[in-house]
């Protein structure tokens, strides 16, 4: 049987294992532990790592839609969106000037000295008034050669009427008077001849006396009654013609034309202009005494029943203005409507502006040329049911339209929006962007390019 300690020697060697077991165990849990633990940490850290790449990514992009300016990058013009559509209508300058249409320049046609000047500026006037009297030796000149020619018309009367009353028929009566002869020689020796006193050939030459006889009297009653007939009236035709020439001209340089009782009541040298037409004296560059030229400029006279108004039209707004549309003059606070009559083919290249004219109406002359007008235009444009924002809001970034809306003072945020087609520098906004809201409109294109720069920065 063993021994005590022969027992107890096993039972010492079984816990020995058991311990060591239990420190494997012990070992094997720890290690489980410290690698879950390096898990969960590295886990947790990863996590850390993707919150902030992501918060990072995210401050990217919010730094990416908006921007900031401070005073001294520039100044920006920001504007509030409203529902209220576009004008189709604008105004812009002009001035008043006469109707060039009815305007008369009063000028004389003939050299001499201003007598009288009967009219002043601003006077009315009508047609047949006489305006300007001119003491003209060229007019009295012309008016001797006229009594001259009229004194050769009364002679060519006188000697036409002469020779149609046979006045003069000398060789006429001598070819009667040998005519008569030979028809009395013919008759007798006829008579003779059936007596048998004479021979036939007494006869035959009595017959041929007759008939040369008759041959000169039909000539000089055909011929030489003719030919004086003919030459009176042909120098009736010439004096005519001069007379009549010389009362054209006359009428042509405005001098009066009278009889020998009316030459006793005024001087022949006067030389009269008259007023043409109905209107006011707007212009007036000579007084009495002042010598004057053929053609030189007088008096000015206008008919004021019409006025013209030239307006400056821009450029970019001259495909709203066409020959006929209406416009609205307002001139010392009233309204007038007008016509547009003419545009001017050639454009200001300083102004880049174009000359409208407007036809109006000038009752009781109660407008003044010179005055000044604000002239009002309509176009006919469609308006889409969206909002309108200035075109200069709207930028073009990565392809897409977009406006800069205002954050606070001096950020802005960048925001697509889809917008039309653009109607009298207004866009409009169809979605993105709604009423109240503030965006950059002039000066917005600042905005683009420090955005661009901004992005080109953070790539970098």
């Amino acid at each position: 049987m063993p021994t005590q300690e022969e027992i107890s020697v096993p039972h010492k060697s079984i816990d020995s294992a058991d311990q060591r077991k239990g420190w494997v165990v012990a070992a094997i849990f720890m290690g489980v532990g410290l690698a879950l633990s390096g898990i969960l940490w590295f886990s947790i850290g990863n996590k850390a790592e993707l919150a902030s790449k992501e918060t990072t990514e995210k401050e990217v992009e919010a730094n990416r839609s908006s921007v900031e300016m401070k005073k001294e990058e520039g100044i920006i013009e920001v504007v509030t969106i409203t529902t209220e559509k576009p004008s189709s209508k604008f105004t812009v300058a002009g001035s008043v000037e006469p109707n060039q249409q009815q305007m008369q320049q009063i000028s004389a046609l003939a050299n001499g000295r201003v007598e009288s000047v009967n009219v002043a500026l601003g006077d009315s006037v009508k047609p047949g008034m006489i305006l300007i009297s001119i003491d003209s030796p060229q007019v009295a000149e012309m008016h001797g050669k006229l009594h001259e020619a009229e004194t050769k018309l009364r002679l060519a009367r006188v000697t036409l009427n002469r020779v149609m009353q046979a006045a003069n028929r000398v060789n006429i009566l001598k070819a009667k008077a040998a005519l008569d002869e030979a028809i009395a020689t013919q008759k007798r020796t006829k008579q003779l001849v059936s007596e048998g006193l004479v021979a036939k050939k007494d006869l035959v030459s009595a017959e041929s006396e007759f008939v040369k006889a008759t041959a000169e009297y039909n000539f000089q009653k055909d011929i030489t009654l003719n030919r004086e007939v003919s030459e009176a009236k042909a120098d009736l035709s010439t004096a005519q013609t001069e007379a009549e020439h010389i009362k054209d001209a006359l009428k042509a340089i405005d001098a009066q034309l009278s009889s020998k009782a009316e030459e006793k009541e005024h001087d022949i040298s006067t030389l009269q202009l008259r007023s043409p037409i109905y209107g006011t004296v707007i212009e007036r560059l000579v007084n009495p005494g002042a010598g004057v030229e053929a053609g030189k400029p007088l008096l000015t006279v206008a008919n004021t029943s019409t006025l013209w108004v030239i307006a400056s039209v821009p450029e970019r707004e001259m495909s709203g203005v066409h020959i006929g549309s209406k416009a609205k003059v307002v001139l010392q606070e009233k309204t007038i409507a007008g016509t547009v009559s003419f545009i001017d083919p050639r454009l200001n290249e300083d102004t880049r502006t174009s000359r409208v004219r407007i036809i109006i109406d000038n009752p009781n002359n109660r407008i003044q040329t010179g005055a000044f007008a604000q002239i009002e235009f309509s176009k006919s444009v469609k308006l889409n049911d969206a909002i309108y924002v200035p075109s200069t809001a709207v930028q073009t970034v990565e392809g897409k339209q977009v406006v800069f809306v205002q954050d606070a003072e001096g950020k802005f945020s960048v925001r697509p929006v889809e917008t039309g087609q653009d109607v009298e520098g207004q866009t409009p906004v169809t979605s993105g962007i709604s009423a109240g809201e503030k965006v950059a409109a002039n000066g917005s294109f600042v905005l683009k390019s420090k955005l661009l720069k901004d992005q080109l920065g953070g790539e970098d």
